[in-house]
């Protein structure tokens, strides 16, 4: 079994959209749209609230890296 770090996982999902940006844009979507079911189903299974988590994400880095969040807690790209 592979094991990374969630902060690991960050940095591969960055490499992956840097490198699929001449792809189709139907093959990206299915692949983020399968990522994406994937992370929902693990928190469910971990019993993560994502919403709750990501909102508590953006209070915590709003205090450490404040140019992070935008107005309305939108994040920068």
């Amino acid at each position: 079994m592979v094991s990374v770090t969630l902060g690991e996982l960050k940095d591969l999902l960055q490499r992956f959209s840097r490198e699929r940006r001449d792809w189709p844009r139907e093959d990206v979507q299915r692949e983020f749209g399968a990522l994406l079911l994937y992370i929902v189903q693990q928190a469910d299974r971990l019993g993560v609230d994502l919403v709750s988590a990501g909102e508590s994400f953006v209070a915590q880095q709003a205090s450490y890296a404040p140019t992070l969040v935008r107005s309305q807690g939108e994040l920068d790209p």
